[in-house]
């Protein structure tokens, strides 16, 4: 089956997520479809290629997941807030809460596959600094883009034609632009609000990515930062993003259960026993830190 069969097979489940909140549930079906189709692209697009056919019909089954959790939400506007009780508003809060659990898990489960697939090609310092502007330019073009979509969309000195024609100059093909010359669901014609809001929460999350990079990259100009304790030492590799525990010897069983429970994973590459350089790994150092030195003082 095509992925675009496979995507128009949710058809009535993308209908059925707005029937409650949205005036017009087939447009609101026609939005979600194109969105889940744009959306599996990209995500195989980071993905090595023999490994997408895996994990097409497992994006589309989490994103159904999400349609789903949008089915059960409800919006005043649709329903009217005529005799809405406290129980209901509680309700009401739960099923919005549960949709966005849902998109949230949709989104690590794509960030935690592309980062597991591509595990082998996995880049550090300035390399990633330079991948990661590179994704961040692409991102805010598109923003920019959309933006400006919408602005032409919603001309009121413009006719359609001519619309038409300034969305084909501004790099869209004909048949988007048509379809965005339509109404799309509650808020008219373009680009829908959330399309714009995810896409500029990738960009706030790239900035963020690209800041915490490009500050261990410039401390690893430095060197390596090396501790030493009476056990081994921790070494804190800028370079190679790593917190890096390294024995003399074989830990004990209880010391590497203590290591595995705090997320490090032994590299023998490195004889050492490892973690990326995060905030939470930070906290996890100075746990194990503690209780090693604990260990060590009671010998």
């Amino acid at each position: 089956m095509e992925r675009r069969e496979k995507v128009n097979a949710c058809k009535e489940l993308a209908k059925r997520s707005g029937q409650w909140t949205s005036f017009d549930p087939e447009r609101h079906a026609e939005v979600m479809l194109d969105d889940m189709e744009n959306g599996l692209r990209i995500f195989l697009d980071a993905l090595p290629e023999e490994v997408r056919d895996d994990y097409e019909d497992r994006y589309i089954e989490k994103y159904k997941e999400w349609l789903s959790a949008q089915s059960r939400c409800f919006s005043q506007a649709i329903t009217g807030a005529g005799g809405w009780k406290p129980a209901t508003f509680r309700r009401h809060e739960k099923t919005l809460q549960a949709e966005r659990n849902a998109y949230n898990r949709l989104l690590e489960w794509c960030q935690k596959v592309i980062k597991r697939c591509n595990r082998q090609e996995r880049l550090t310092g300035w390399a990633e600094v330079e991948r990661l502007e590179a994704i961040l330019e692409q991102l805010t073009e598109a923003q920019e883009k959309m933006k400006a979509a919408n602005k032409i969309v919603r001309s009121k000195r413009l006719a359609e034609v001519e619309k038409l024609d300034e969305l084909v100059a501004l790099g869209y093909t004909e048949e988007i632009a048509t379809k965005l010359l339509s109404a799309r669901g509650w808020w008219g014609a373009g680009f829908a609000p959330f399309e714009l809001s995810n896409n500029n929460a990738r960009i706030k999350d790239t900035e963020a990515k690209i800041h915490r990079h490009r500050a261990l990259a410039e401390r690893g100009v430095g060197g390596d930062e090396v501790h030493e304790h009476p056990w081994g030492k921790v070494v804190v590799a800028f370079s190679e993003e790593r917190y890096r525990f390294i024995f003399d010897g074989k830990p004990e069983q209880d010391i590497i259960a203590t290591l595995k429970s705090n997320g490090f994973k032994w590299s023998p590459k490195n004889s050492a026993w490892q973690r990326q350089i995060t905030s939470n790994a930070k906290y996890a150092v100075h746990r194990v830190i503690e209780i090693l030195n604990a260990k060590y003082n009671e010998a």
